[in-house]
C-alpha cells in the first residue's frame, strides 16, 4: 500500500528530485562500493565504503565526457573500467569504454570506434575486458535496438581486439565466466516477449550462455518476461539475473538458475524492483540496484543482502 501511494504522489507530482545510485560493484577485498549517480547533478562514478557511508565523488567526465556509467572493478582491484560519451561524439548513443586507476588519475580511453561500445567486465584473470560493441553493423542508419550488437573482448590497454559473437542482433551485458571458457549475456531473440514496463514487444530479452571457443549458445533464462544483467556467481555454478516475469510494470526480481539452463529460482521477491546485481569475491553477499519506477520518473539505491549458493 506504501508502494503504491507512493506511486500515485510521483505519478501527480511530475516534477520531483529523483537521485538514482545504481550498477553497484564491490572491490574485490569488500572494503570500497563502485556505483553510478546522479546525485552530484549529473551522472557520474561514485565511491563508499561496504556500508554505503564515506562517500567520495571519483570522476563525472570533466571536459573529456559525459555520462560515465557502469564502472567493474579489475580483479586486482588497482584499475575500473567503464563506459562514456567523449565530449566529441556526433551521435548521441555514442559511447566507449575508458580505464583509470581506482583514484582517478590514468585515464585511458581504450576504444574508439563507432557506436555504443558499453557494459564493460573484467575476465578473472584481469588479462581480458569484455564489451559489446555494434561496430560490425552494415547499416549505420538504423536505430540502437536494431543494430548488431555483439560481444567483443581485448587486452587492457585497448589493443587485442575480438569478436565472440555473431547474433547479427542485440548482444548486450558480457560476463565471462571464472574459469575464461564462457560468457554470459543478454540477447535479443525473434520471439514475442514483453518489455520492461510490461507492454508487449515482437522480440524478447532473454540471457545466454555462450562458449568462447566453438558454437555452442544456450538460451538459460527462457521466458517471456524481460531477462537481463546477467553475472556469474564466483565459483561459476550459478548464473544471477533480474526478471519481471512476475508481470509488474518496471519491477524486476533477482533469480538464479545453472549455467545449463536448469535449478532455476528467485533469491528476491519484494515489492520495490531489483536489477543490476553484483556479487562480492567470496560470492555470500549479494549488491543489487533497488528502485522505484514509473513512466516520467525513477528513483533507486544500492542496496546488499547476505547469500548463500551452493
Amino acid at each position: 500500500m506504501i508502494i503504491a501511494s507512493i506511486a500515485f504522489a510521483v505519478a501527480q507530482l511530475g516534477s520531483v528530485t529523483a537521485v538514482r545510485d545504481s550498477y553497484p560493484d564491490i572491490s574485490p577485498d569488500g572494503r570500497v562500493l563502485l556505483f553510478q549517480s546522479n546525485r552530484s547533478g549529473k551522472q557520474a562514478i561514485w565511491l563508499a565504503d561496504e556500508k554505503g557511508g564515506n562517500l567520495h565523488l571519483l570522476f563525472d567526465g570533466g571536459t573529456l565526457g559525459t555520462n560515465p556509467a557502469t564502472p567493474r572493478w579489475s580483479p586486482d582491484g588497482q584499475w575500473i573500467a567503464f563506459a562514456m560519451r567523449p565530449a566529441d561524439a556526433s551521435d548521441e548513443d555514442e559511447s566507449d569504454i575508458y580505464r583509470m586507476r581506482r583514484d582517478g588519475t590514468e585515464l585511458q580511453r581504450l576504444t574508439n570506434a563507432w557506436g555504443d561500445d558499453s557494459h564493460p567486465h573484467w575476465s578473472a584473470d584481469g588479462k581480458r575486458i569484455f564489451f559489446n560493441s555494434p561496430r560490425a553493423t552494415p547499416d549505420r542508419k538504423l536505430e540502437w535496438s536494431r543494430q548488431w550488437i555483439d560481444i567483443y573482448s581485448m587486452a587492457p590497454d585497448g589493443g587485442d581486439v575480438r569478436r565472440h559473437t555473431d547474433c547479427r542482433a542485440v548482444c548486450t551485458y558480457p560476463v565471462p565466466s571464472p574459469d575464461g571458457r564462457f560468457v554470459v549475456h543478454r540477447q535479443v531473440v525473434p520471439s514475442p516477449g514483453i518489455n520492461w514496463d510490461t507492454s508487449t514487444s515482437e522480440r524478447n530479452s532473454e540471457v545466454f550462455v555462450t562458449a568462447l571457443k566453438g558454437s555452442w549458445s544456450i538460451n538459460v533464462s527462457n521466458s517471456p518476461a524481460f531477462d537481463g544483467w546477467p553475472i556469474w556467481s564466483p565459483n561459476g555454478r550459478w548464473i544471477l539475473f533480474a526478471s519481471n516475469r512476475a508481470k509488474s510494470a518496471n519491477v524486476g526480481q533477482i533469480l538464479a538458475v545453472r549455467p545449463d539452463g536448469t535449478g532455476l529460482h528467485e533469491l528476491t521477491d519484494v515489492k520495490l524492483s531489483r536489477a543490476q546485481p553484483s556479487l562480492s569475491a567470496d560470492g555470500n553477499r549479494l549488491y543489487l540496484y533497488e528502485n522505484l519506477e514509473t513512466d516520467n520518473f525513477e528513483i533507486g539505491h544500492v542496496a546488499s543482502m547476505p547469500l548463500m549458493l551452493p
